[in-house]
């Protein structure tokens, strides 16, 4: 029976750092049960504990989160074989490997340091997760570096909110100012009901269709009526359909609902909805194509798309589940994302080209048309003392309008940018054909989540332009 549909909820990590040497640790662990459940209290989603899984506090904050029902992400310096070896005594390594292996994700964190450096690293790790931190901490500063001071410091230094607990007292306490209650995201706030992230995307790809950027189409239609306006005035003139006051006055009716309709658009937010969700709609599309063998919390898009991360690595981590292996993540990327975006962009590149060619033909025709005309009746005018040319009243209208006419044909050019399109389209087109080698001939899963990593950074790079008309 299928799962019911239900609302993506934004994961919060709260990340831990603490001391090994713990003098009471039931004590320690009901202290950070009780501060799980208050950060639990403060934020509106889900909570996810994330931390290394070292002897000592690691592994009663990893209990405590299993315990409270929370998932959890385990950060390791080193590989497994290695991180034994900093474990003295074997039923605390055994103990470790349990919270590794219930974790919902675990990784090693980049850079291949040594001890102690690579605590470090898994320290800078956490705190660039954390959204809430915890820390078991004697209020003493570090022995080294890596240390718990060093960590609780610096999480005061990124304003990130966290609780302390002393070491002595097990009382917890807040380092710097506390954060407001209930804790809302609005990138999670107007989600549609789903059973997995591929029906999340397929729903605000629809929506996104349904709510394509109608902000174009009121400015060309402002611009289409400002030039039909001049068209109709000219018309009522030279036919003398009606007095020069009635065109004038059709004229100011037709280039006031000209002048209304951006106004319009901005006000109905109609843009905004729909870059809000063009924008979440592309970066899950990337996300379903690209989530493996990468790590989940590290996501393609995420240096382009740093004010989406918790969104980013909310979906990510819910597609966890769907791994299938680097190999066929690879080939499955190459001829669905790949082969298809290829496709894809050089129809798009065609069709765009088509269209600047139809507008921009009309505009050479017109211009020249109107050179021409123009010219003719200069030189009727001068000449007529001495020889008459034929002149009909409807070419000094036709001779008004076609300048408006091949205006409004660039301004048609500008507004849906034919032109920019066109080569935009072809040049990824060209990018991605030399790119696709370099895929197809990676043989491990780093180096097929680095070449994965550059074509996406590639194809997302027009969505991060937008990223100045999002309101957060």
């Amino acid at each position: 029976m299928p799962d019911s549909p239900q609302i993506l909820r934004r994961i919060w990590f709260v990340g831990f750092a603490g001391h090994r040497a713990v003098a009471d640790p039931a004590g320690a662990k009901a202290a950070i049960s009780r501060e799980l459940e208050m950060i639990l209290a403060t934020v509106s989603g889900e909570l996810v504990g994330i931390s290394s899984a070292a002897a000592g506090a690691d592994l009663l904050f990893l209990d405590a989160c299993q315990e409270a029902g929370l998932k959890t992400v385990v950060l390791l310096p080193f590989s497994k074989e290695r991180f034994s070896e900093d474990f003295d005594d074997p039923a605390d390594w055994e103990h470790a490997c349990r919270c590794i292996d219930a974790a919902w994700w675990h990784e090693i964190s980049p850079g291949g340091e040594d001890a102690p450096a690579a605590y470090h690293v898994v320290a800078r790790e956490s705190l660039e997760m954390a959204d809430r931190m915890i820390f078991l901490w004697n209020g003493e500063p570090a022995r080294g570096l890596g240390g718990t001071a060093e960590t609780v410091r610096e999480a005061l230094d990124r304003g990130i909110p966290s609780r302390v607990i002393n070491a002595g007292t097990l009382l917890g306490s807040w380092n710097g100012e506390e954060p407001s209650s209930n804790t809302m995201d609005p990138d999670f706030e107007d989600l549609p009901e789903v059973r997995g992230i591929e029906d999340l995307f397929k729903k605000l790809d629809a929506r996104a269709t349904q709510g394509a950027p109608r902000s174009r189409w009121f400015a060309a239609g402002s611009m289409s009526l400002n030039h039909l306006a001049t068209i109709l005035q000219a018309v009522l003139i030279a036919f003398a359909l009606a007095a020069a006051e009635a065109g004038a006055m059709l004229k100011l009716l037709i280039v006031s609902v000209a002048a209304s309709l951006p106004w319009v658009g901005s006000r109905l937010r109609w843009q905004e909805r729909w870059i809000r969700d063009r924008v979440r709609a592309e970066l899950l599309r990337s996300l379903l194509y690209s989530h493996e063998p990468g790590s989940p919390l590290r996501p393609p898009a995420l240096e382009l798309f740093g004010r989406d991360s918790a969104f980013l690595r909310t979906a990510a981590l819910h597609l966890v589940e769907h791994r299938r292996g680097w190999e066929i993540a690879r080939d499955a990327y190459l001829h669905e994302r790949v082969d298809g975006q290829i496709g894809y962009l050089k129809s798009k590149g065609e069709l765009a080209g088509r269209r600047m060619a139809i507008f921009g033909k009309l505009f050479s025709v017109t211009s020249w048309c109107a050179v021409v005309l123009g010219a003719y009746s200069v030189i009727n005018a001068y000449m007529k003392s001495t020889i008459h040319l034929p002149w009909h009243p409807s070419l000094s209208f036709v001779t008004a309008v076609l300048p408006g006419i091949a205006a409004w044909c660039l301004a048609m050019i500008s507004v849906f940018e034919f032109k920019r399109r066109a080569a935009l389209y072809q040049q990824l087109v060209d990018e991605l054909i030399r790119l696709r080698p370099k895929v197809a001939a990676a043989n491990c899963a780093s180096a097929v989540s680095y070449a994965m990593n550059q074509i996406e950074r590639l194809l997302l790079n027009e969505l991060w332009e937008w990223q100045g008309s999002r309101k957060k």
